[in-house]
């Protein structure tokens, strides 16, 4: 697919074609006479002899051409000459050469040079790609998981350059990715399209201080595809790096399940589900997929709601990939040559790294969501794979274990080409460090207080190291109970270890300890998580926690997932909820705006409907408003069928409407 760059808008229109496939002149106004297919035949610049029309958008089209002094291909975008008139639009433009030009990264399609014509439209010289768009090779169906990482892999690799020099692509989905035959290699990534690309132009190129210059980005305008979009991006929120690791997630979700994991006809929904719904598991959305439970915590690292808690950089993610593919080989699921092509290209060799140990990422994270429940079998932390520690039991057959000492724990220093041995065993750490806990002594455990190996069982879970902090804090028992930060902690570390009933048990003591927990972001989306997944006890206890202990909080959780986003994918939940919601003992407890909200939702259309309406006006909130604007009366139907609009065809609906606009519009 030569001139892959016409691919990077996918709602825009492409080359208009006659018989035989000859491209026809463009019907936009003000464009130059003959349209695009004027300039075919002409040198641009003196030196870009333009041979084909490759495609065509709403803003410009796309070229073939040679550079007739060094008789080398390349791609050619030039704007329509009304675009060339608008000052933004030139200034996305030209950020696009700034930044595809400045990264210079083998996964990267470079520009070359940037000009203006006679007629006043500007020219992006690019690198001709040649090859398959990943949208195209997504679409005939999930990737195997060898060829699904090295192509999320090599994304990283761009992204991780792009980073260093403080770009942000903020439009990351695979048809902006081609892949292309490059020595030996059919799947070589090519990342294109950075035209609405957060540049830091004044580091870049000294035109910050142009006071003319147009303001690219302002806040609360949301830029690019709903379908990759991170949370903050769909919220109009500043983002950084980490929602194109967000991005990259969804298109990782994507390649092994072969679909997105929110769809949604609506793109305001769809943005919504980005925000509060969770992750569905890659086995609910694709049962054939097969992913391993290490990879798809990977994954749902990237797709963290927070940005604090999602992977911090993309050399995270390639440390990550690095390490989980020796694992990987040993369970039988990648091969020896597939291994070498996730390591670093200074090292990739045939016989990869160590497994024993994997990396811990430089920053906690919160494994959001939970409701992958990938819960290990059998109830002993020490053999357990989270996506951080790996057992040594796992890999014992193609390791060399070191001989572990009677220590706390062996740290293992590590650079980007591979994981080596430390400088001694005495179990100083370096940054970033890979840990193989070793169960505590009786005498290491005697030399610290309990409020020291409290202290050190939150640096490990700050560090990632939630199998260690559990074993930590596990063994200190009754001296334990009832403190509010460490059961915040083992919460944390039960959600990572993917251990829901744990979870459950601990947000129940935290709630004791420390009722105002209820409003935690992070608790509330613990139990929302474990309350539509499949493990029905840890599901049970979750449910009671939202009735029971969570206050007004809980039950607004337990609307959302009877009715609300969260619900909407998983209907046997939907439906517990809603049942839930019509016990009196509930009721009693509910905010009068959710009381009426769920008289709404139950009455319908029918004449329960009426008696509700004015106390949705004087008591209702945006839940309310939604629902009642949701109601379309139907036609009157004739004869002698009974009418289900009968109650609401007044002008008490409206009024309803009205007036509660009036009241709680400024707040949605």
């Amino acid at each position: 697919m030569p001139g892959a760059e016409d691919k990077a808008d996918p709602n825009a229109p492409t080359a208009h074609e006659g018989p035989h496939g000859t491209p026809q002149p463009s019907k936009h106004p003000g464009g130059r006479p003959g349209g695009p297919l004027a300039l075919i035949g002409m040198t641009l610049s003196d030196r870009y002899k333009i041979e084909r029309l490759l495609g065509e958008g709403g803003m410009g089209a796309v070229y073939q051409a040679e550079h007739t002094h060094m008789r080398k291909r390349m791609a050619i975008k030039v704007l329509h000459p009304e675009m060339s008139r608008l000052s933004e639009v030139v200034a996305r433009f030209e950020r696009e050469a700034m930044a595809a030009a400045h990264i210079d990264h083998p996964n990267v399609a470079t520009a070359t040079d940037f000009g203006k014509l006679d007629d006043g439209s500007f020219f992006l010289a690019l690198e001709f790609i040649e090859g398959q768009s990943l949208r195209d090779v997504v679409a005939e169906g999930a990737l195997p998981l060898g060829r699904a990482l090295h192509v999320t892999r090599q994304i990283a690799s761009a992204l991780s350059r792009a980073h260093a020099l403080g770009i942000v692509h903020r439009d990351l989905k695979p048809e902006n990715v081609m892949l292309v035959e490059r020595d030996g290699d059919p799947d070589f990534v090519k990342v294109l399209d950075f035209g609405i690309a957060k540049v830091p132009v004044g580091e870049l190129a000294q035109s910050s201080t142009d006071p003319g210059a147009p303001v690219l980005t302002q806040a609360g305008m949301v830029y690019g595809t709903p379908e990759y979009m991170a949370p903050e991006q769909a919220l109009g929120q500043p983002v950084d790096k980490t929602a194109d690791l967000y991005a990259l997630g969804i298109m990782a979700y994507e390649m092994l399940t072969g679909r997105r994991p929110f769809e949604e006809a609506s793109k305001v929904k769809l943005l919504g589900m980005h925000v509060t719904a969770p992750v569905p598991p890659m086995a609910t959305t694709a049962p054939l997929a097969n992913v391993p439970p290490e990879v798809e915590q990977i994954v749902l690292r990237l797709l963290a709601k927070e940005a604090t808690e999602r992977t911090q950089d993309a050399k995270d993610l390639i440390d990550e990939l690095q390490a989980v593919a020796p694992v990987l080989l040993a369970q039988g699921r990648l091969e020896a040559s597939q291994v070498a092509r996730l390591a670093p290209a200074s090292s990739a060799a045939p016989n990869p790294p160590s497994p024993s140990l994997t990396p811990v990422p430089s920053a906690a994270r919160l494994a959001t969501p939970l409701s992958t429940q990938m819960q290990t079998k059998g109830g002993d932390d020490k053999g357990r794979t989270n996506g951080k520690i790996v057992a040594i039991g796992v890999v014992g057959a193609i390791v060399l274990l070191f001989v572990v000492v009677s220590s706390v724990a062996i740290s293992l220093g590590k650079d980007r080409t591979g994981l080596k041995p430390p400088p001694s065993a005495t179990g100083a750490r370096s940054s970033p460090t890979a840990t193989v806990s070793v169960p505590s002594t009786a005498t290491s455990a005697a030399a610290l207080t309990p409020e020291e190996r409290v202290a050190e069982a939150q640096k490990l879970i700050d560090r990632g190291d939630y199998a260690s902090a559990i074993d930590k804090l596990k063994s200190l028992d009754a001296e334990i109970e009832g403190r509010a930060d460490v059961h915040e902690g083992l919460v944390k570390a039960y959600v990572a270890t993917h251990r829901p009933a744990d979870a459950m048990r601990e947000v129940g003591l935290l709630l004791a300890a420390k009722p105002q927990a209820a409003d935690d972001l992070k608790i509330r989306i613990a139990v929302r998580d474990t309350a539509i997944g499949q493990d029905k006890p840890a599901a049970d206890v979750a449910f009671k926690l939202l009735e029971d202990n969570m206050g007004t909080t809980g039950l607004d959780d337990l609307f959302d997932i009877a009715y609300g986003v969260s619900g909407a994918q998983y209907p046997d939940a939907a439906k517990r909820a809603q049942k839930e919601l019509t016990r009196p003992e509930l009721r009693a407890k509910m905010t009068p705006a959710l009381a009426v909200t769920v008289d709404v939702v139950q009455a319908g259309t029918s004449c329960n409907l009426r008696k509700h309406l004015e106390r949705a006006a004087t008591e209702g909130d945006g839940r309310t408003l939604a629902q009642l604007k949701s109601i379309k009366v139907g036609p009157k139907p004739t004869g002698f069928r009974r009418d289900p609009y009968a109650c609401v065809r007044g002008d008490d609906l409206p009024k309803a409407v009205k007036a509660l606009e009036a009241r709680v519009g400024d707040k949605r």
